[in-house]
């Protein structure tokens, strides 16, 4: 389904899988062609079927629009449902005692596979942030969140190091800029 103002597919946009799109089009409640955090909010959730939260849905929205308009596409909740979809099957490999959440030693062994070299002191740094409730687990949404995170703030640090050395060079006002836009 296209929608108004949007190049039709076949036309140089790639094929969207016919069940997301009907996803989308369940999510869209106001039919605006467009989902917002709030809508996105009412469709996702956790292994133990809570919603997330409205601040996560924010980061997901953010990461993948394109135009800025605080709401995403069919074409940018494609590539939002792929990214769920990765996340979902890296925390169900990496869920080694299945009970629904992920622990500090899975989340390490979950990372490492993604190519993140995080030391102990990170690990237990991630924990804190995203274990909310001091169970030494992590949910989904948890996950989700310090993968968005450490994905982000890499891909900063790697625009930074310029040679692929492991090293890179800020002054105080770029570290802050970063740190800000990754709260």
């Amino acid at each position: 389904m296209a929608y108004y103002g949007q190049p039709q597919q076949g036309y140089g946009m790639p094929q969207i899988d016919p069940s997301v799109v009907a996803w989308f089009q369940s999510v869209d409640a106001d039919r605006s062609g467009q989902i917002s955090a709030q809508e996105l909010q009412q469709a996702l959730t956790n292994n133990d079927w809570s919603r997330f939260k409205i601040e996560t849905c924010y980061k997901m929205i953010s990461m993948f629009d394109k135009n800025f308009t605080g709401t995403i596409d069919i074409n940018e909740f494609n590539s939002l449902w792929g990214f769920i979809n990765q996340w979902r099957q890296v925390f169900v490999v990496y869920d080694q005692d299945r009970s629904g959440s992920i622990s500090e030693h899975e989340l390490h062994n979950a990372f490492s596979r993604m190519g993140f070299n995080v030391s102990p002191q990170f690990m237990r740094t991630a924990m804190w942030r995203y274990d909310v409730f001091n169970r030494h687990q992590l949910t989904f949404e948890d996950f989700i969140n310090c993968s968005v995170l450490i994905q982000a703030l890499t891909g900063q640090f790697r625009q930074r190091d310029t040679k692929m050395v492991g090293t890179a060079q800020m002054n105080y006002d770029d570290f802050m800029c970063v740190a800000i836009s990754n709260l």
